[in-house]
């Protein structure tokens, strides 16, 4: 495992030592730690790069919005901004590190970072693998957005997951997440391949084996690209398992 510090934050890559191309996922973590046990657990050949450091709830917000809780701070809407910056400085300097032409590459997230992943799917021709474990599908106004804006994403293969009782909390925005995730899930599956996955428990159960299960679900595919992935449309899968 190879790292280097960068403005606000630290990249890690595990995997960097192999030779022939492979898939290069990017995912958002809190500490190496966490980093090592995704990595750990992912059970098909890719280079997993990992950013921590960075500001959740300012970084990872498409726009402004209240906090969520109260000792919580609010969202200051910094998605664009830092999006451009990961593309232009952070990528590009953890990807020359390879010592093969990256030409498959995932983004994937946690909560927040969830969301960022499908953020970046509208906003960046990049990425084709996009992964949104307990993503914040919530957010104020995301759902809609969504759904009434193109993806930039060229044949994008989607997986989503989403804990059993998430949806089951006090906090009424955050309640509304499987209500988000199952309208987001139907309308991208008209689109592109979308993967749906329920786990059992709520947001804070197994983090690293659920971010750690999309990403072996994404690479599952193979050599094959997105649209030829033979795979069940979201809406069916949702109304059996969630």
């Amino acid at each position: 495992m190879k790292s280097f510090k960068e403005e606000k934050c630290e990249i890690y890559l595990w995997g960097e030592e192999i030779k022939e191309p492979v898939p290069v996922i990017w995912c958002h973590i809190f500490s190496r730690e966490e980093g090592e046990k995704i990595w750990q657990q992912i059970t098909r050949p890719c280079v997993l790069a990992g950013v921590s450091g960075r500001d959740w709830n300012g970084d990872f917000s498409p726009w402004k919005a209240e906090k969520a809780f109260a000792k919580s701070t609010d969202f200051t809407g910094g998605a664009g901004e830092y999006l451009r910056y990961f593309e232009q400085e952070l990528l590009p300097r953890a990807e020359q590190n390879l010592s093969f032409e990256v030409k498959d590459r995932g983004i994937v997230g946690y909560s927040m970072a969830g969301l960022f992943a499908v953020y970046a799917m509208y906003h960046s021709d990049k990425f084709n693998r996009i992964g949104t474990m307990s993503g914040s599908l919530w957010f104020d106004g995301w759902a809609d957005y969504a759904m009434s804006h193109s993806m930039k994403a060229e044949n994008p293969l989607i997986y989503i997951s989403l804990g059993s009782r998430e949806h089951k909390v006090r906090n009424v925005r955050m309640a509304s997440v499987k209500v988000c995730t199952e309208r987001l899930a139907a309308h991208w599956g008209k689109f592109c391949p979308v993967i749906c996955e329920s786990n059992p428990g709520g947001h804070f159960d197994d983090p690293e084996g659920r971010v750690a299960r999309g990403i072996s679900r994404l690479l599952a595919y193979g050599g094959k690209s997105p649209t030829e992935c033979d795979v069940q449309p979201a809406k069916e899968i949702f109304k059996h398992i969630l």
